[in-house]
């Protein structure tokens, strides 16, 4: 371990955590909505820890420079994207997954408060929009 500089590879090892969790999140996770939350988030967290280290150990200015653009442009892209692929996936129908008639869901808890109980309304509007079509 005598390679071993704690200003480089403690940053690298917590963004590598944070990728793991995501991926973790990626599995666990049981809808759209929730992965994209845990893939969007802790990616741009994970990532930040990985180029952070990898900008400490460069001598490099110009190079020093690309990495932080490159995070900067990580930071503005990804939670974009994700809200983006949300709102087209809540627009195009897919009801994010939340606790009806005693299942489980996200929302056991009532943490989405008053936007669970319009997604639930919206939920039930489709599905009588689909019934009176079929």
């Amino acid at each position: 371990m005598a390679d071993f500089s704690p200003l480089r590879d403690v940053p690298i090892l917590i963004g590598a955590f944070f990728v793991l969790t995501a991926a973790i999140g990626l599995m666990r996770f049981p809808d759209l909505y929730a992965r994209l939350h845990a893939s969007s988030k802790l990616v741009t967290l994970g990532s930040a820890g990985i180029f952070l280290g990898a900008a400490l150990e460069l001598t490099d200015a110009a190079a020093f420079t690309r990495l932080a653009a490159v995070l900067l442009f990580h930071f503005l892209t990804t939670p974009l994207t994700a809200h983006l692929i949300a709102q087209a996936a809540y627009l195009r129908g897919l009801p994010p997954l939340l606790g009806e008639g005693g299942k489980r869901g996200l929302d056991e808890w009532g943490a989405l408060g008053q936007a669970g109980q319009v997604a639930h309304a919206d939920h039930e509007a489709q599905r009588a929009m689909t019934a009176e079509d079929g």
